[in-house]
């Protein structure tokens, strides 16, 4: 499928991609220098980091919100898009995303064990108790 790029507006073709592949290096180069300089500065700011790694400021609380970063800013203040509560990661806190799909905080459910005799293939299951 052919898509423009949503940074410079080039026509390419990309399953899942919304980036062409030039503008997509520069993100990941962006990204590794963003990493780099936060691991040796771990407590650098976000202005800092920014300045120093010549990245967007809001390129930088992108890499935060996909919880790309495992050194983050100390002055990184997202909050709930929802509630507006301090969050560490993501777009929305773990109560609003609970409100919003209450499997997505408990995860699944395990599913209770049928007995072999409701099974619908009972041929299968008289020849798997046989062996």
């Amino acid at each position: 499928m052919l898509k423009n790029c949503e940074e410079c507006g080039k026509v390419f073709a990309h399953p899942t991609r919304v980036l062409c592949e030039d503008c997509y290096k520069k993100v990941q180069a962006s990204y590794q220098a963003v990493k780099e300089y936060l691991q040796q500065h771990p407590g650098a700011t976000v202005a800092e980091v920014a300045q120093a790694t010549e990245s967007d400021v809001d390129l930088i609380y992108q890499f935060i919100r996909e919880g790309r970063l495992s050194v983050v800013p100390k002055d990184a203040g997202l909050t709930c898009e929802i509630c507006g509560t301090p969050i560490q990661v993501g777009r929305i806190c773990r109560k609003c995303r609970g409100e919003l799909d209450p499997s997505s905080v408990r995860g699944p459910q395990p599913e209770s064990r049928k007995q072999p005799d409701e099974s619908r293939v009972r041929y299968l299951d008289q020849i798997r108790r046989r062996r």
